[in-house]
């Protein structure tokens, strides 16, 4: 039942031209970024050289590609998923599904499997650039790994945190604004310069996965916020189905 949902969900994000436009405009900006970044290095490479600096491509452009993609999809998976619970709530939809077998678990999980794997193709857009570029110099494919399973986190953090504000009214724009709001808070919590909310800062614990490390803690952190907020939507949708 969940494959269902989730392919239902998928398929209804892409039947219309704003889903490809969407990623079509996502590709087109990470790319323009990409060449920038190594306009930028080959300029200073001599320089590298000459001082024998241990920086190379994958420091000075593949981190800081994967760094730019993180803040496209934070703009982009609210974007995808604003509608995925609140169009459903608008249409109606909602009573006929929740007066089906089916259990709020599944529709859940069936929306947040169905809007991560709508934004997967940026990240494998983004891991194939990388890759091509590695094609004329040497990159650490443990590395651009360690990044691409950040950038999963990312969508699975943001796809819950969009399905939880998605469930709570009716209005898309609504929900993709808090959204926003929260996802951007999490994200500059590191700029605070407070070292407790520090702790919770989403850039902070992004970042060591750009740089090759898949540090436990921040795992946990992921997948902790993950699930809190599928259980809050969760909770929403059973509060729904019990006609509060």
């Amino acid at each position: 039942m969940i494959g269902t949902i989730a392919w239902r969900e998928l398929r209804d994000l892409y039947s219309s031209a704003s889903g490809w436009l969407a990623l079509a405009a996502a590709q087109l900006l990470l790319a323009w970024m990409l060449f920038a970044q190594l306009e930028i290095y080959l300029k200073i490479q001599p320089r590298l050289t000459a001082i024998d600096s241990p920086l190379g491509i994958g420091d000075l452009v593949i981190a800081p590609t994967l760094a730019s993609a993180a803040l496209v999809l934070l703009l982009l998976v609210p974007l995808l998923g604003m509608g995925s619970l609140a169009d459903e709530l608008r249409s109606r939809r909602m009573t006929l599904l929740l007066s089906s077998p089916l259990s709020a678990t599944s529709l859940v999980l069936g929306k947040w499997l169905g809007l991560l794997l709508a934004c997967l193709p940026v990240v494998v857009l983004v891991m194939a650039m990388a890759v091509a570029l590695g094609m004329g110099s040497h990159l650490d494919s443990g590395r651009l790994a360690a990044g691409a399973l950040g950038l999963l986190l990312l969508i699975a953090l943001a796809s819950a945190v969009t399905l939880w504000f998605s469930s709570l009214g009716e209005q898309p724009l609504g929900a993709a604004a808090l959204s926003w709001g929260l996802l951007f808070l999490l994200w500059f919590l590191d700029a605070s310069g407070s070292e407790g909310l520090g702790l919770f800062s989403l850039k902070r614990h992004l970042e060591p996965f750009f740089l090759g490390m898949v540090p436990s803690e921040s795992l946990v952190w992921f997948l902790t916020l993950t699930m809190a907020a599928l259980a809050l939507a969760i909770h929403r949708i059973w509060q729904l189905e019990g006609g509060d």
